[in-house]
Formats: C-alpha cells, structure tokens, sequence
C-alpha cells in the first residue's frame, strides 16, 4: 500500500470526525439506549418512523401507549422531529435549532452553507432534509415558521428533554 492511501483517507475521516460530522451516530446510540429503558416506547417510536405518524395514530389501541404518544406528538409542534434518530437526546435549544433550520431553508444551497454545517455537525441539516422530504420547501418552511410561532413556551428547553418529557406522560 503507499502512502497516499492511508495517509488520505485517514485525514480526511479525521477531519471529518473533528468538525461534529460522525455525532449523529453518538446521538443514536444515546437515543437506542434511552428507549431500552421502556421497550413499549422503544416499538411505538420504532413504528413512527417506519409507517409514519398517522398511521400510528389510526391504527393505536385506545388508551395504549402508542395511541398516547401518537397523540402528544400529532398535537405538539415540534411532534415531526421525533422522525430523526438522535432527537430524543438532542441537546439544542429548541429557539436555536428552529432559528438555524429557518435561516437554512430560506437561504440558497452554497458551498460555504454546506461546509459551515460539517462544521456545526450537522444536526440542524438533518432536521431541515426531514422537513423538505416530508413536507417539500415551501411548506417546510410554512410548516417551521408556524413551529417557531408554537413552540415559545419551551424555546429554552433542548429538543431531546422536551420530547423526552412529552413521551414520559405516555409510560
């Protein structure tokens, strides 16, 4: 093997584990262990995201616990972001995270936009690709302008503790 083959990729995996990239695979692995605390949660959660979040809803036994948590993340504003694994543990400020994502999804794609999110880690690009996937642009943005509206009253609080105590109602 020569030196360029180790010596690159190395720096770049490096440089890439420097700058936050690989934190989301921390956060789910945070997340993972957090919900084998409570393996109903751990299933319902598992099923938001694989069928979507009105289908749970749909087809939830009244009064069970997936009925429960369908139920406080269709009604709470920020209830789309528990599609992104690492949400439950995610420790940005709520008022932060959306002033990020908005100024992101109101901006033109750029090189320099896209190097300063390796450099934050990230997190806001990954909550801001769930909103245009589900919602497309326009309404993503809609839709993020009316979470920022909504959401005043735990705008202090980290995504990951508010999730983590709307789905402790449910246990």
């Amino acid at each position: 093997m020569s030196f360029k083959t180790l010596v690159v990729p190395g720096m770049l995996l490096l440089s890439l584990s420097g700058c936050g990239y690989f934190d989301l695979d921390e956060k789910q692995q945070l997340e993972q262990a957090w919900l084998a605390k409570n393996e109903q949660l751990q299933l319902v959660i598992e099923q938001i995201r694989s069928q979507g979040l009105d289908a749970v809803a749909t087809g939830a036994e009244a009064g069970s616990v997936a009925a429960c948590v369908a139920g406080k993340l269709d009604s709470d504003p920020l209830g789309e972001f528990i599609n992104v694994e690492g949400s439950l543990v995610e420790s940005a400020q709520v008022a932060e995270l959306l002033n990020e994502l908005q100024g992101l999804m109101e901006q033109d794609i750029s090189f320099e936009m896209v190097s300063n999110l390796l450099q934050k880690g990230a997190d806001a690009a990954v909550y801001a690709k769930q909103i245009v996937a589900d919602q497309g642009m326009e309404q993503g943005l809609e839709s993020l302008q009316q979470m920022v509206a909504s959401s005043r009253e735990f705008a202090s609080q980290d995504l990951g503790a508010h999730f983590q105590q709307l789905l402790a109602e449910c246990q």
